[in-house]
C-alpha cells in the first residue's frame, strides 16, 4: 500500500499515466476477458440447471397457482 502523496506513489503514477497513454482506447486486458468468459461459463452453467429442474415434472415452480379464495358472503337480513 503506497499512497498517492507519498515519493513512491508519485513516482508509479506518473509511470501509470505515462503508461496508459500508449494503450489504445476500449481495451481489454487478456486476464480481463478471461475473467469475463469464465464468469459468462459459470452464468450459463447456473441457467442450465435452472432449465433441467423446469422440465422436471413436478418441480418447484411447475405447479399452477393456487386459486383466489371466495370472497366472505354477507349475512342476509332476517
Amino acid at each position: 500500500m503506497v499512497g498517492a502523496t507519498s515519493e513512491l506513489g508519485s513516482a508509479l503514477m506518473k509511470s501509470i499515466t505515462a503508461l496508459a497513454k500508449h494503450v489504445p482506447p476500449g481495451s481489454t486486458s487478456n486476464a480481463a476477458e478471461k475473467n469475463s468468459i469464465e464468469k459468462m461459463a459459470i452464468q450459463n452453467q447456473q441457467n442450465g440447471q435452472i432449465q433441467q429442474q423446469m422440465k422436471q415434472p413436478g418441480a418447484a415452480g411447475a405447479a399452477p397457482p393456487p386459486s383466489m379464495p371466495q370472497a366472505p358472503q354477507m349475512p342476509k337480513a332476517a
